[in-house]
């Protein structure tokens, strides 16, 4: 009988057990109904939501008839998975009495997992309930494990440098003093892409390295060769019958719960010896290492590995260089987040994590050609605001192409750059020189985490730029020699000090250490002159030249924390990077990022003219525009995150950038 497989069957079938019990008596039940194995059901209930619980549902016995196994006794190792020999899960039916009895992934399947940023792919669970995966290289940009050949590796490596001794299909040798080659390049990207963050969700399971065997004429046949190699006698095992073979943390023969798979785990999987077999999960295309010591022949140790064809073949020198795919085993209790294991959908264990400037230089174009949404030739014409044939999307600003870090932008109608952080939502303007990444303010996320405000929620506030405004210094952001600070720099600074700089993250970080001092350019260049009108060099970009531009054009104007300008890492947005995004000075545009049917500052001084001194703004009705410094306007911080800032999200408003 099938052991019950949700919650309200296990409470009936209990109530029945009970009240049979008190009318017949214990010993009767048991002798009469056979009941003894689907007592197990009792011993611990697998909530859904966790893999192994998910497992436990879709299994089928492997040793019986069932939708893919035509054989009256189930699966024939001797045979590869097929149709008929076994595609899905199954149960290990010699441990179907066991407390977790043991389940296994055949033939071609659905067990894409995503684990640490990474793809896997489910083997098995294991004797405590946990789950075994194998590595399967790093999920596409559009989160599918997809992945063949080499990129479902870590690399190449030699089993081992020497192999003229038996001992050298130990995975430890030398009375398991010394790691074997496979093991250290293991350890070492464990240590490196594992070990902290995620080593909590790990169990310390047992990884075999089976070394029992028989010896004829001076050459050794170990466990696994006599289970995988003869063909009447193919009949894999999951036992490893030697204490000294099991590798675990706990018994130091470990430093890291990671190893290899087995050849008898493969063999579970769908692999035979000498067969090729292209459609079952372990196919790769590509040839790997096994952790299971096939011979020591004719002076030489070979351990068995998984063939390019799919098929085992019998064990390669262990001086060769095959592919490491590394296997680790998730805890009992592990539960996934979304996903349905196919290629496409994989189970979410943990959220995929990004680089941020990666993910925005992956979906860029050059600005200065003709893409999608931009017609002209000569690329984007910034003397008009951006549209489907004038720019919509992230554009790699052409004269920084060769840099170290080029410089990408968001421009037009994109969704996809809101961010959450110190919980706030923010909009992504452009990267920077260092690599890093600028945000503008733009609310609060919404109780259900999106970003999606407009208007006066997405300003900290109203300010005059400074509350003077008949001198021309009043368009510094400091004037008197940058001793003074503006009226909207005090605003600003008081509202960081406030909600970023004595704030920390659910971890206990500080929110500043992910932001990076680089500088906010307050350019009072001057372009001109008329009498005693003066005209600031963002006027001539963005009025009459039409030509933004993200240099600074003199020191005195970077503002950094570092040159003692900046109390705060924090500023205001300049009218060359609102150009960039789509605005024009004299044009409406309702229909590009920026916009948020209000009026707001930037940092850029435009002129001193009539006896008051203007700086530019972003008007309600998205266009670019100056006004006095003492009219009162809206104020949106900016700030620029560190490099190499790592996210989860998609950067829409539903589904926000979240830092990790």
């Amino acid at each position: 009988m099938k052991r019950a497989k949700n919650k309200n069957m296990v409470v009936l079938f209990v109530i029945f057990i009970v009240t049979l019990t008190s009318s017949i008596g214990y010993s009767a039940l048991q002798s009469n109904l056979k009941v003894t194995a689907d007592l197990n059901i009792l011993k611990d209930y697998i909530p859904d939501g966790t893999l192994y619980g998910m497992m436990h549902h879709i299994s089928e016995m492997d040793n019986t008839s069932s939708r893919y196994v035509s054989g009256s006794n189930g699966i024939d190792f001797s045979q590869i998975s097929s149709d008929t020999n076994g595609k899905g899960v199954y149960e290990l039916h010699t441990t179907a009495t066991d407390k977790y009895p043991i389940h296994y992934y055949r033939g071609e399947v659905d067990n894409n997992i995503i684990f640490a940023n990474f793809c896997w792919k489910i083997v098995r669970t294991t004797e405590t309930g946990g789950i075994k995966l194998i590595y399967n290289g790093e999920p596409s940009d559009d989160g599918k494990c997809d992945n063949t050949g080499a990129a479902t590796q870590i690399g190449t490596s030699a089993y081992n440098s020497n192999y003229n001794q038996a001992q050298y299909v130990g995975y430890k040798y030398d009375n398991d003093e010394v790691g074997s080659i496979v093991k250290i390049k293991i350890d070492s990207w464990y240590k490196e892409n594992i070990e902290g963050r995620y080593s909590n969700y790990l169990e310390d399971t047992i990884f075999c390295n089976d070394r029992s065997s028989r010896t004829i004429d001076n050459n050794v046949f170990y466990g696994a060769y006599d289970r995988n190699y003869y063909n009447g006698n193919r009949k894999p095992s999951l036992v490893c019958p030697q204490e000294e073979d099991k590798f675990t943390v706990s018994n130091k023969k470990l430093t890291y719960p990671v190893g290899l798979i087995t050849v008898d785990e493969a063999a579970y999987a769908g692999g035979v010896y000498a067969t090729s077999n292209n459609t079952y999960y372990l196919y790769t295309g590509t040839w790997y290492w096994t952790m299971s010591p096939s011979l020591f022949f004719g002076g030489g140790a070979y351990v068995w590995d998984v063939g390019s064809s799919g098929g085992f073949d019998g064990g390669s020198g262990v001086y060769h260089s095959g592919g490491v795919r590394p296997v680790i085993s998730l805890k009992h209790e592990t539960k996934y987040l979304s996903g349905n294991g196919s290629k496409e959908t994989p189970y979410l264990i943990t959220p995929i994590t990004k680089s941020l400037y990666k993910v925005i230089k992956s979906k860029s174009v050059l600005d200065n050609i003709k893409s999608e949404y931009v017609e002209s030739e000569r690329g984007i014409d910034f003397s008009k605001i951006s549209s489907d044939t004038n720019g919509k999307g992230i554009y790699e600003l052409h004269t920084t192409k060769d840099d170290e870090h080029p410089i990408y932008y968001y421009r037009g109608a994109v969704t996809d750059n809101n961010i959450i952080f110190a919980d706030f939502c923010w909009k992504i303007i452009r990267t920077t020189e260092t690599g890093g990444v600028k945000l503008i303010y733009n609310g609060e996320p919404s109780d259900d985490g999106k970003c999606d405000n407009t208007g006066s929620s997405t300003k900290v506030g109203i300010s005059a730029y400074n509350s003077n405004s008949d001198q021309a210094k009043y368009v510094g952001y400091k004037y008197d020699n940058d001793e003074v600070d503006s009226t909207i720099k005090t605003k600003i600074e008081s509202w960081y000090k406030t909600n970023i700089d004595e704030k920390k993250d659910a971890s206990g970080k500080s929110y500043t250490t992910y932001i990076e001092d680089l500088g906010f350019c307050n350019d009072r260049g001057i372009s001109s002159t008329l009498g005693s009108d003066i005209y600031y060099n963002p006027r001539y970009r963005n009025y009459e030249n039409r030509t933004p531009s993200l240099e600074y054009l003199q020191d005195n104007d970077k503002f950094t924390v570092v040159n003692g300008k900046l109390t705060y890492p924090v500023g205001l947005i300049t009218v060359d990077e609102a150009a960039y995004a789509g605005g024009v000075y004299g044009t409406s545009n309702s229909t590009y990022y920026l916009y948020t049917g209000e009026w707001y500052w930037t940092m850029s001084p435009s002129f001193f003219g009539g006896g008051s001194a203007a700086v530019w703004r972003v008007s309600s009705a998205g266009n670019l525009d100056d006004s006095y410094v003492s009219s009162i306007t809206g104020v949106r911080p900016v700030v620029n995150l560190v490099p190499n800032t790592k996210v989860t999200g998609s950067g829409t408003s539903d589904n926000p950038f979240n830092i990790v």
